[in-house]
């Protein structure tokens, strides 16, 4: 019996395909929820500087530098809630949560995420801690931000200040987390608008 290349390589194409339909060398997707930080209205300030301001987005560390929720479950270990993502990187969703906090508040005539737009100051800082923390089995979100106003004229740095913000959340759910990120986010922009409005 004569067996041609063309049989012999049709019966193994047709047992590939069969195999590669049945599964896939590649992991499947890990389902991801993804949240934004949670934000609560900030008050009008009575004052006004008759001036504009840029903030930057906070430089950090790569870990923080991500949209992973971090957690500190012990000591200095450090991990990363599954499943649990932020809508953008930590850096931004804090720095548009600033600036949203700075429209409410109306303390510059105008206030920009764009590094071109000329501004009177600029407001750069280090996103060193914006984390979960396990303190006697209770989870605590820890968001410590060290700002700078600086003068862009001059490039002189004005004032700086080092905010640190402690939120236990009401429980270990995720969703309690993020709420508690929130409360955070709120309790660090109503102390760097104070600090702003000096």
């Amino acid at each position: 019996m004569i067996c041609t290349t063309r049989h012999l390589i049709q019966p193994v194409l047709l047992s590939a395909a069969l195999l590669l339909g049945g599964c896939s060398i590649l992991p499947e997707a890990e389902p991801q929820t993804r949240y934004d930080l949670p934000a609560a209205p900030m008050a009008a300030l009575q004052q006004n500087k008759d001036h504009s301001l840029y903030v930057a987005t906070p430089n950090a560390n790569r870990l923080i530098n991500s949209n992973r929720v971090i957690v500190q479950p012990d000591g200095s270990e450090m991990q990363v809630y599954k499943g649990t993502q932020w809508a953008d990187n930590a850096p931004v969703i804090l720095r548009d949560r600033l600036v949203q906090a700075l429209h409410d508040a109306q303390l510059f005539q105008a206030v920009s995420t764009d590094a071109a737009v000329k501004t009177k100051w600029a407001l750069e800082s280090y996103l060193r801690h914006f984390q979960v923390q396990y303190r006697q089995q209770q989870p605590v979100v820890v968001v410590q931000l060290e700002a700078q106003l600086i003068d862009r004229a001059q490039s002189v740095i004005q004032r700086s200040q080092r905010f640190v913000i402690e939120q236990p959340a009401t429980s270990t759910d995720i969703p309690a987390v993020i709420q508690a990120f929130g409360m955070a986010g709120d309790q660090l922009s109503q102390q760097l608008l104070q600090w702003l409005a000096q």
